[in-house]
């Protein structure tokens, strides 16, 4: 740890960085912009990426077809509790020049923002609120 703050690098899963189009990103929501960088702020405060500050969301990507990784596994799963999410692919990330990187247990990742002002871009990729069909009550 440096100055209080986890290094990232340690909570990183090897060999899970999604293909463009194939990989669904999804985001219990709703969340507004402000939230978005209260989020990446928060991990800011808790975590160094390579000894530097970063900025970052989390976030849950489909991974496989079925099972808890797959898109109907982390809705009825990770966000049952949510009923309304957000969903993009990896590539309308990477197209905005956001990175994924695979934190923590499958299927976590974390949204790299290069500044908090790229929450704007976040926000344009993740589009509009959509109702998770598999939410409880």
């Amino acid at each position: 740890m440096t100055d209080g703050r986890e290094e990232l690098r340690d909570r990183v899963r090897s060999g899970e960085i999604p293909t463009s189009d194939a990989a669904v990103v999804i985001l219990g929501g709703p969340d507004t912009l402000s939230l978005l960088r209260s989020h990446a702020r928060r991990l800011n405060r808790a975590f160094l990426l390579d000894g530097e500050p970063v900025f970052g969301v989390s976030v849950f990507v489909a991974l496989d077809d079925v099972g808890a990784a797959s898109e109907r596994g982390v809705l009825s799963g990770k966000l049952r509790s949510y009923p309304s999410i957000y969903r993009c692919t990896a590539g309308e990330l990477f197209e905005r020049g956001l990175g994924l990187l695979p934190t923590f247990a499958r299927p976590h990742y974390t949204v790299l923002l290069p500044e908090l002002e790229a929450a704007d871009d976040l926000a344009a990729a993740l589009g509009t609120l959509l109702p998770n069909p598999y939410a409880e009550g």
